[in-house]
């Protein structure tokens, strides 16, 4: 599948049109903001190249020094460069201000949830500015690339990491409580949203209670983003039904009924214990369980109780979840007024298109990288992992990260699905009806984007003719 030639939904028109509102609301402070930042530019009479490259952390950091440096000493000798850290909250609002005011960034990285804003963003360098290729990208996950690209098809991030998203749960609850001993049963009983909730309903009576299904709504939540996906707005306007509304809203009350929902928000500090006893699935991804075999700065995992306190250590599963999604990555960016884009094509291709390069990166840190050969190769090599019970490490994302498909996603699509789980805990918890969580959920959008949909009507009011 050629993305770059791809039809997409198209809304052009409207992104052009939310575009210029940011820009117009941005640009009052954007003077101030600009001289705060320092994004001033000065002129570099020295004879070193000053390539500046800003991240939220410091993992592209150590990736480039220990796999690229050492690798283009030659290219890189005359190469200065300038690493800016900025904090994850606020970080993509803070990359949009640096670009509006015309701050050179010859490369940043940018998340899963941050791809739909760079994509369409005008100040964002197209790969083929940087001298990327269609041939170059071809080997890609194609929803990576989808990611990456605006309505149109033209791609201005590459991502070095794909992240499928995966459900983990604990093969020794599953014998024990549910009788299945055979990963492909499993599936099947978590490949559906009516299998996983007829599944939890089970584990809570086969349990008495004891193992709850998931620690929290929130994480079975990314299906459901997954598989709205580029479904909240149609040709500028709110279009999801109140049917599917109610779909999701009934989803989340029949776990929260089945007692299925451990009540604990994931990476809370309680959460680690979840992980250890108690709770039979997780939603999961690899960057969350890289190798537990031993502490390292480059190789670490999440799952730190499974690891240290032993009930759980090597007693997960992997399964599909009831639909696939995304969950974390890092996209390679650079600004369109980047005076440095053969350079940084070159480290854009090292990292997200070459085969050689990207070997070394997952075998070396354990990376799901974006590159089908690559994982199609090491998928046949049994490279175990200890807290799958040695199962291969990355066979095991191979046809989630193949079978993924998504639609194109808008600029709306996280901040509507937040909105409307926000409704569906209210309602899962008895706060709200159906009619009302509905509604509150309409009325939000309409608050925050008036554009998008009509001041909904409130339930039992009676409409007057004026």
């Amino acid at each position: 599948m050629n993305l770059l030639s791809a039809s997409f939904v198209p809304y052009p028109r409207l992104i052009r049109f939310a575009s210029f509102l940011l820009a117009l609301w941005m640009t009052a402070g954007c003077a101030t903001s600009c001289r705060r930042n320092g994004t001033t530019a000065q002129a570099d009479n020295s004879s070193k190249t000053v390539l500046t490259i800003l991240s939220w952390n410091d993992d592209f950091r150590r990736a480039m020094e220990t796999y690229y440096l050492p690798r283009h000493r030659d290219e890189m000798a005359g190469v200065e460069i300038k690493w800016l850290n900025d904090e994850i909250v606020g970080y993509q609002q803070n990359v949009e201000q640096r670009l509006l005011c015309g701050e050179v960034i010859d490369l940043f990285v940018g998340n899963d949830e941050m791809a739909p804003f760079f994509a369409v963003n005008p100040s964002v360098a197209p790969l083929s500015q940087l001298g990327i290729t269609s041939d170059d990208l071809a080997s890609q996950y194609a929803y990576t690339r989808l990611l990456g690209s605006d309505p149109d098809g033209i791609q201005r991030g590459s991502a070095m990491n794909a992240e499928p998203g995966v459900l983990l749960y604990r093969a020794d609850y599953a014998a024990e409580y549910l009788g299945v001993t055979r990963p492909e049963e499993m599936r099947a009983m978590l490949s559906s949203w009516d299998t996983f909730l007829a599944t939890a309903d089970l584990l809570r009576e086969r349990s008495d209670g004891a193992v709850r299904m998931m620690s929290d709504s929130s994480e079975i939540w990314r299906a459901v983003e997954g598989e709205m996906a580029g479904h909240w707005v149609t040709d500028g306007r709110l279009s999801v039904s109140d049917e599917t509304l109610s779909q999701w809203l009934n989803y989340v009350k029949s776990l929260n009924a089945a007692k299925g929902l451990a009540g604990i928000h994931p990476f809370d500090d309680d959460w680690q214990g979840a992980v250890s006893d108690g709770v039979f699935c997780f939603c999961a991804a690899p960057w969350l369980c890289k190798s537990v075999s031993a502490d390292s700065a480059d190789i670490t995992t999440l799952f730190t109780a499974a690891k240290q306190g032993g009930t759980s250590f090597g007693q997960f599963g992997v399964a599909p979840a009831p639909h696939g999604f995304v969950y974390g990555g890092n996209w390679l960016y650079s600004s369109a007024n980047s005076p440095h884009h053969e350079l940084v094509g070159n480290i854009v291709r090292a990292f997200t298109c070459d085969a050689a390069f990207m070997r070394l990166l997952a075998l070396g840190n354990m990376e799901w990288v974006n590159h089908t050969g690559v994982i199609a190769e090491l998928s046949s090599k049994n490279v175990a992992n200890p807290l799958f019970d040695n199962l291969d490490a990355f066979s095991v994302y191979h046809h989630p990260a193949a079978d993924l498909s998504l639609s194109s996603p808008t600029v709306y699509d996280h901040t509507l699905s937040r909105l409307l789980y926000t409704q569906a805990r209210a309602y899962a918890q008895g706060k709200l009806t159906e009619t009302e969580a509905i509604y509150e959920f309409r009325l939000n959008v309409w608050k925050k984007y008036r554009t998008l949909t009509d001041e909904p009507q409130k339930p039992g009011k009676v409409a007057t003719k004026s």
